[in-house]
């Protein structure tokens, strides 16, 4: 039995009477959660904490690895509850609130019992930061169907740069504290990071108030459940009968978990570079003003381009950041031949990396997320967010491999591959065909 329509009727929605009030209710609430993970950052910040604790890596990667597993697998059992459900506002609200309290509770812990147990600290804090990637993997489907259904496809790219340019202004102003925080004149070590965590535990609660004020319209859903057996079924015909859902895949596994492996640049310019703790604000502040400008320009280019043309862009960055990372060193050092002051500038110019990952990062989610809208009806939405999360699954597993190559590879090296991976991925976003165009015929199920 066929659950989708001949055409995407996502493609062809109007405003509701929630999208005004969605637009700015979803934007804050995810300003205060993202903004709640630059106070620890997990590109420059949490690897400092965790070094402090631990001298393995891996810890690093499984932190980067959980994050993305939790958003990416649970959403394949989710779409088999939810799709012939129209009401899907539940399944936000329990999921935020409840995956948030360990994380709550991992900071009353550094307040009472601080880090005189490092082993302790460390699980504690892996199992809290699981919980919330579990939690936002549970309600992903419900938070991305709302916003399809309540923003319309000509607003998608503003809202969405709307987003990440709030974001990214108050990440920036999140970045001086962290400067001072983590500074000579900071509190010092563990009260620091304590106050970091509190910090962040503050912003997710106001997070999880705006995800309970989200308004849900009404849409089309499926006349029965879906199995998950049945939509798991479904994956193979989709990627044969759909280039533009193959190349997503493609594009995604090849490059996009490329894009969260940042917290290794910070690894390398600690061990290698020599750059100080106080550097990570700095740091903090490079991604995030790339970002914030990248998200004005990604914004527009999706609503005049398409989605298509920002995966492109994404790839490209993705692609030109490791290799900046690794020329950007060895650049200055024999530029420093003849100005030698140019080796005190270094550790500030390598934020240009942070730079760039930053403003992939953005692309990355803002073209995959708006391509996958066009491509589905609202009908059929939650199985493809399903299958695009399990199988892109594998690049998730990027940032756990490149923790485990440095201990056998240089950091170059690892580089030199990501870079690799990443050409791989743009050379497929440029064959992949505009959204409008595959979502004329949809597969069966």
């Amino acid at each position: 039995m066929s659950h989708a329509p001949k055409i995407n009727t996502a493609q062809e929605q109007d405003a509701t009477e929630h999208t005004r009030w969605n637009f700015v209710v979803i934007v804050t609430e995810s300003t205060f959660f993202m903004s709640a993970l630059a106070w620890v950052d997990p590109s420059s910040v949490l690897p400092l904490f965790i070094g402090k604790l631990t001298p393995s890596t891996v810890i690093i990667g499984l932190i980067a690895v959980l994050q993305r597993l939790g958003w990416l697998l649970p959403p394949i059992f989710m779409a088999a509850v939810l799709g012939h459900r129209p009401r899907r506002l539940p399944w936000l609200r329990w999921p935020v609130l409840l995956g948030r309290l360990p994380f709550l509770a991992f900071v009353v812990y550094l307040w009472v019992r601080g880090v005189g147990s490092p082993a302790t600290v460390i699980w504690f804090m892996v199992i809290a930061y699981a919980c919330i990637s579990l939690a936002n993997g549970l309600l992903g489907i419900s938070w991305q169907d709302i916003i399809a259904k309540s923003i319309p496809s000509w607003l998608r790219g503003r809202f969405f740069g709307a987003m990440q340019f709030a974001t990214a202004v108050t990440a920036f102003g999140v970045g001086f504290v962290v400067r001072w925080m983590l500074g000579p004149r900071g509190p010092g070590f563990p009260q620091d990071y304590t106050v970091l965590f509190t910090l962040m535990g503050i912003f997710l609660t106001f997070s999880t108030i705006g995800c309970w004020m989200v308004r849900e319209p009404v849409r089309p859903v499926l006349d029965r459940p879906q199995s998950v057996r049945e939509i798991l079924g479904s994956a193979l015909p989709m990627l044969r009968r759909q280039a533009g859902f193959r190349a997503l895949v493609l594009t995604a596994v090849l490059g996009f978990g490329i894009s969260y492996a940042m917290p290794f640049y910070m690894v390398y310019a600690k061990e290698r570079l020599g750059v100080q703790e106080s550097i990570a604000g700095i740091y903090i502040w490079a991604s995030t003003v790339g970002g914030a400008i990248a998200s004005i320009w990604w914004g527009y280019l999706n609503d005049r381009r398409g989605p298509r043309a920002v995966v492109r862009g994404a790839c490209v960055f993705i692609t030109i950041t490791p290799l900046l990372a690794i020329v950007l060193a060895p650049a200055v050092r024999i530029a420093a031949a003849a100005v030698p002051s140019l080796t005190d500038v270094l550790p500030y110019l390598f934020a240009l990396v942070f730079l760039l990952g930053g403003s992939a990062i953005g692309a990355t989610w803002m073209g995959a997320t708006n391509y996958l809208f066009e491509l589905a009806s609202h009908q059929d939405r939650p199985r493809y967010i399903a299958l695009l999360n399990l199988l892109t699954a594998p690049g998730a597993l990027a940032p756990l491999l490149i923790g485990w190559l440095l201990n056998y590879l240089s950091f170059p090296v690892v580089f030199a591959l990501m870079a690799v991976f990443g050409l791989a991925a743009l050379i497929i976003s440029l064959l992949m065909p505009a959204a409008t165009e595959q979502s004329k015929s949809l597969p069966s199920t």
